[in-house]
């Protein structure tokens, strides 16, 4: 029966320790969308800033303020490219060419021209494609529901804590769970916010909802990860195109 607190305190702390990571993950790819976002399309959007003693409400906020203003962009975009397509645009451009001269060169030019902003309609084409903005917000508005908003990053997780963990395994600590210190007061800030006064095992039911939590922002590190990667990918194809 003693082992089964341990194996709570165990999974709790390793749920907040994956959550931390997610966070830094999630803003790490953020910014990389974000500045292709900018590059490509000519936005001035600011990057993301998480530190260790951010506000996880805060940071979301900042979150969901940038990827609404993303769909914002995107949307006006897809507007324009419906009302005129690529391909009339190109159309209309190189006949207007053909109709002035037969030159050769002047109608490469033409075309070099309409292709330098091919890349927009990939990016709005990756960030359409499956409602990748929409998902986020929706992901992102549901994870401001959980009840840890007003803790800290730190608060799940500290690198320090890392370090101390490696120096008591090599000396007087024989234990496998987390180190007793920092651990100590993360796992009791942790069982307070995510309290559930009808939890018969309160320790347990903390790490069923930061487990779950984690797995909630899992669908918004994959998402984040497929656009950059996408658009890392293809953006430079484009850009060979017009250089061209």
């Amino acid at each position: 029966m003693s082992s089964k607190p341990q194996e709570d305190r165990e999974r709790l702390a390793q749920a907040a320790k994956m959550f931390f990571f997610h966070i830094q993950d999630i803003s790490s790819f953020t910014n990389t969308l974000i500045e292709l976002f900018n590059r490509n399309m000519n936005t001035q959007i600011l990057l993301t800033a998480v530190k260790e003693d951010v506000n996880i409400k805060d940071f979301f906020e900042q979150m969901l303020k940038i990827v609404t203003e993303m769909q914002s962009v995107v949307d006006t975009m897809n507007k324009n490219m419906q009302d005129e397509p690529l391909h009339s645009k190109i159309a209309t451009a190189v006949s207007s060419v053909v109709e002035q001269s037969t030159n050769v060169k002047e109608l490469h030019q033409a075309a070099k021209t309409v292709f330098k902003n091919a890349h927009i309609p990939l990016i709005v084409s990756v960030l359409s494609r499956g409602n990748v903005l929409g998902i986020l917000i929706s992901s992102i508005t549901l994870l401001m529901k959980f009840p840890i908003m007003n803790l800290r990053l730190s608060d799940f997780y500290r690198k320090d804590t890392k370090e101390q963990s490696d120096t008591t395994t090599s000396g007087e600590s024989m234990s496998s769970g987390p180190p007793e210190t920092n651990t100590t007061d993360t796992l009791k800030k942790l069982q307070e916010a995510l309290k559930d006064e009808n939890a018969k095992n309160p320790i347990e039911s903390a790490a069923n909802q930061l487990e779950e939590i984690v797995k909630t922002t899992g669908p918004v590190l994959e998402i984040l990860q497929k656009a950059t990667k996408s658009m890392e990918t293809n953006l430079p194809l484009f850009k060979k195109v017009s250089d061209k």
